[in-house]
Formats: C-alpha cells, structure tokens, sequence
C-alpha cells in the first residue's frame, strides 16, 4: 500500500486494501498491477462499498459480519478487475 504524500488513506480504506493484502487478492497480480487493483477497489469502496467503509470507520473493528461484507465487495470488485 502506498499513499501519496498530503494525501492519506482514510483509516477505514487502510482496511480495506490490507485485507484485500492478507487474504491472497494480489498473490495472482503482476507487481505493476497492484496500484491498479487498490485504486480500483478504492473506487469501488468508495461507490458500491460505501456503506461497508463507514461500517468500519463507525465500529472501529471488523465483526464477522463487517468481515464478510468486506468480503463480498472485495470479491464483487476482483471479478471486474482485468
């Protein structure tokens, strides 16, 4: 993850772009396509996952049922990604 400088992440995106991390999202991208896919699944979070992002900024942690919402919406962007 890489944040431009004087432009950080909201806490909750942080979130949401480790998981995609540490559940094996980019184990099957090239490196130069990393970026691609966290811009991306930032857009999407940010439009479709709206409602998941302020769950985690409202809760301050992932619940199994934040968890699996995550989840979806990450696996619902990875289909798209090309």
């Amino acid at each position: 993850m890489k944040q431009p400088q004087f432009s950080p992440l909201k806490t909750e995106e942080q979130v949401a772009v480790i998981f995609a991390g540490v559940n094996g999202y980019l184990d099957k991208l090239a490196l130069n396509q990393v970026g691609k896919f966290e811009h991306g699944l930032l857009s999407h979070m940010r439009s479709a996952g709206k409602d998941v992002l302020d769950g985690i900024r409202n809760e301050k942690a992932l619940s199994d049922d934040l968890r699996a919402k995550l989840k979806a919406e990450i696996d619902a962007f990875a289909k798209t990604f090309a």
